[in-house]
């Protein structure tokens, strides 16, 4: 879509989907939700649940019970025990699960149900948690949390020492998402890049060594849940804690054509050498006096559209040594100014993957045919792979998608080849690979029938 202006998207460039959460889904459908948040204090009193919660009730009013079922003090075998009273008594379509910040805790008293849990112990709870609240209901959506580290304040409460391996749990946490395919929250790493690059702001917002408060829930984890449910979240600025590479990524439900963006930091930790519209050439847009507190760019004579759920690419406009104290407003052809979502994490760059890019090596070429030819008919985690439509199957859907996009590349410097032609494999090599994968299907069929 286009009014005035080109499209903003890098064509043929077209990322890959991305999955709206099963829990947004079922509420974009109307259907009424019951959501669980269960864990540790962090839970009990976090400000992130009453923020998530008055965000999507806002968006999907009356459709949504809330239970805050957490345990403030407890660790996992706390809540394996409880589980049934407090958890399953509730017939939750969602659960969100943290118990790591207590699973690390070593100073439980002898015999205390919690008393020197090990990561592995830890593992077994959370994963007999998620079996039994997926054999209730299959569909359920689990969402798990890694949450921020713990320090010594000066309320000498130790909350650090007595929790010297805390990083290993999170890890679990991690590891057991990627095996189950469940959605993951990483808040630990953007927690640790505050504390690292502003350890007094980091200690304000963390001040009693264990509890963010309200500010930095609101600053560094609402934002990221939003982002990993998915659904209507505007036009969001994307920021990678690792490398600071920033994107645009349109979250909302329509296109997008916008006038102007501006990003700003009162700790000046941008970069005036980032990847501007400008610099990529995009008719009609222009840099504004830019410097490391406010970065701006604007288009006087048109606009440029941001198809649903396309993302842009501004390079590396933040510092990763900088302060994490970014906003992000942007206006559209209609002259509304919007107030845009900031969401620090990592991994931006797979966000980036293109379409058809089945090995993730950053260009679509021969070698992810060869992928999708041989995985085809497979079913595998949304978006990964040669899933390139994200449906979660290897299907003729993926094989369009390459084709699109072939040659296509993020980087500038993944030419494909010399620039001579090569053909690509024509549909009628398409409609054997896919008889091939159907009388595979068939064929114990048939036998049972003789």
């Amino acid at each position: 879509m286009q009014t005035g202006g080109r499209a903003l998207g890098q064509t043929p460039r077209t990322g890959k989907p991305t999955a709206t959460s099963w829990l947004i889904q079922q509420l974009d459908d109307g259907q009424p939700q019951t959501i669980v948040v269960y864990g540790t204090s962090l839970t009990a009193g976090g400000a992130w649940v009453h923020q998530l919660s008055s965000e999507l009730n806002a968006r999907y009013p009356g459709q949504i019970t809330w239970v805050n079922a957490a345990l403030s003090g407890k660790a996992s075998a706390s809540g394996l025990a409880e589980l049934d009273r407090r958890v399953l008594s509730k017939q939750p379509d969602a659960v969100f699960i943290e118990f790591a910040m207590n699973d690390a805790f070593t100073e439980y008293p002898a015999g205390n149900i919690d008393e020197d849990i090990t990561v592995e112990m830890a593992r077994s709870n959370l994963q007999e948690m998620i079996a039994r609240i997926k054999q209730q209901n299959a569909a359920s959506q689990i969402v798990l949390q890694t949450m921020n580290p713990s320090w010594d304040a000066p309320n000498g409460n130790q909350s650090g020492t007595k929790r010297p391996a805390l990083p290993d749990y999170y890890q679990m946490y991690r590891d057991v998402a990627a095996e189950q395919n469940l959605l993951l929250i990483d808040n630990f790493p953007v927690w640790k890049k505050l504390q690292a690059n502003q350890p007094a702001e980091f200690s304000q917002r963390v001040s009693d060594g264990t509890h963010p408060d309200a500010t930095g829930y609101a600053r560094l984890v609402t934002p990221a849940v939003l982002d990993g449910l998915g659904g209507e979240n505007g036009l969001v600025l994307l920021v990678d804690v690792q490398s600071g590479r920033t994107v645009l990524h349109n979250q909302s439900d329509d296109s997008l054509e916008i006038i102007s963006y501006t990003i700003n930091s009162p700790a000046a930790a941008l970069k005036t050498s980032w990847s501007s519209m400008a610099d990529q050439q995009l008719d009609g847009w222009h840099e504004a006096n830019p410097a490391a507190s406010h970065l701006s760019e604007l288009n006087p004579t048109g606009s440029g559209s941001l198809a649903v759920d396309e993302r842009f690419d501004l390079g590396a406009a933040w510092s990763p040594s900088g302060a994490l104290d970014l906003s992000f407003n942007y206006q559209t052809f209609d002259g509304v100014q919007h107030s845009g979502l900031v969401v620090y994490t990592t991994g931006v760059d797979e966000r980036l993957t293109i379409a058809g890019d089945s090995n993730s090596d950053g260009v679509v070429d021969l070698a992810d045919y060869t992928v999708w030819r041989n995985t085809l008919g497979a079913t595998v985690t949304v978006g990964t792979g040669a899933d390139g439509d994200a449906s979660g199957v290897i299907d003729a859907g993926d094989y369009t998608a390459w084709k699109a996009n072939f040659a296509a590349s993020y980087s500038d410097a993944a030419a494909i080849g010399d620039g001579s032609y090569q053909s690509l494999p024509e549909p009628n090599a398409v409609a054997l690979a896919l008889g091939a994968l159907m009388f595979a299907t068939a064929w114990p069929l048939w036998q049972q029938r003789w």
